[in-house]
């Protein structure tokens, strides 16, 4: 990882933090709040995606992929900006749900990683916690101002995580 990488991770970690800590102050405000980071943050990955596909990667092998997963990314930021009107419980069934998902990512990807010896033990960590997270969300979702909370300590956990991640040593693997 070059030390521009480092930095904007770094950044966004304490970006990441700082939003955290504010979700944590103001409570139930943040609700149209959380919707609106989620929503731009997903269309911000479609889009990165989406240039990354027509600047390189469509010369690539499996670049395809990439595209399909843009524009994929860019459809959920808008389904997800337009959840602002529908109650509130089957966002947070939604949000939960993203977040296992991506639980359930990251613990596909520490089985693999185990699988080829590699370092799997902070991947899986990451991913039973943010499983653990979405059903605490789950289980307090009748209470509004309980899964603010919950997605606040959630999104600082992730910070941290991606701060931890960023000054781990990375394996290189080689094919002799």
């Amino acid at each position: 990882m070059t030390k521009w990488q480092k930095l904007r991770n770094i950044l966004l970690a304490a970006s990441m933090i700082l939003i955290g800590v504010a979700m944590l102050v103001f409570g139930e405000k943040t609700y149209m709040g959380i919707i609106g980071i989620f929503s731009l943050t997903l269309e911000i990955m479609g889009l990165r995606m989406l240039w990354f596909y027509f600047r390189m990667a469509r010369h690539m092998v499996g670049g395809r992929n990439i595209l399909f997963r843009g524009i994929l990314f860019f459809d959920f930021g808008i389904f997800t900006g337009s959840l602002v009107w529908v109650p509130r419980a089957y966002v947070l069934m939604y949000l939960a749900g993203t977040l296992a998902f991506s639980g359930v990512v990251d613990l596909l990807g520490a089985t693999e990683s185990r699988r080829i010896q590699s370092s799997w033990r902070f991947k899986t960590f990451q991913g039973v916690v943010k499983i653990l997270f979405s059903i605490i969300c789950l289980i307090f979702m009748r209470s509004g101002a309980r899964v603010v909370y919950i997605c606040a300590v959630g999104f600082i956990f992730s910070a941290v995580m991606n701060i931890a991640n960023t000054f781990r040593r990375q394996q290189v693997i080689t094919i002799d």
